[in-house]
């Protein structure tokens, strides 16, 4: 199976169009009623589990993980995850909720693969879930900034990964087919 590259273009427009979709339903599904609350479960469900098994995976020990809505001064907490926020797991477990963007693309990219039981009309409600989980809170945020050690080390990180494989050159392709 060959890798896929997408086009910048497009992958770019992608991550934008998704981002402010997301902040849009943010901002304008605010939870004041019963049933906006309702509405946002399946949304918050993904969000507050992507936070979950970030904090797991990168050993930020979450001791719990709630879905029931709280008031919390004028406004609502939907969900919530407590974790112990570490140099390695403070910026993966805050920013865990963008996972849904990658999610979102692969399954825009690979939508022909599908089985056929599957409506079309799947792909437009998948895209929507995916963007409307996928913007961290003001909370992740905060937790985000407040480990700046977390987030200079997963950058560096992520820097040096890219480097490694724009100046490989062909070492990946030779190695990837010679496994294959």
């Amino acid at each position: 199976m060959a890798l896929l590259i997408p086009d910048s273009r497009a992958l770019l427009g992608y991550l934008v169009l998704s981002l402010v979709l997301g902040v849009c339903h943010r901002r304008f599904a605010s939870p004041a009623s019963f049933l906006t609350i309702l509405y946002c479960l399946p949304f918050t469900i993904m969000h507050e589990a992507s936070h979950l098994v970030a904090a797991f995976i990168t050993g930020g020990r979450p001791s719990s993980w709630s879905i029931l809505p709280r008031r919390k001064g004028r406004g609502w907490v939907l969900g919530s995850v407590t974790s112990v926020p570490t140099l390695l797991s403070a910026c993966p477990t805050a920013l865990a909720p963008l996972v849904w963007l990658l999610i979102g693309y692969g399954a825009m990219v690979f939508w022909e693969q599908r089985p056929h039981w599957m409506p079309d009309y799947l792909l437009p409600v998948l895209l929507y879930c995916c963007a409307a989980s996928c913007v961290p809170s003001r909370q992740d945020l905060r937790i985000l900034f407040k480990y700046p050690l977390s987030l200079l080390l997963w950058a560096g990180m992520g820097v040096l990964l890219l480097l490694l494989i724009t100046f490989s050159g062909g070492v990946f392709h030779a190695v990837y087919h010679r496994a294959v």
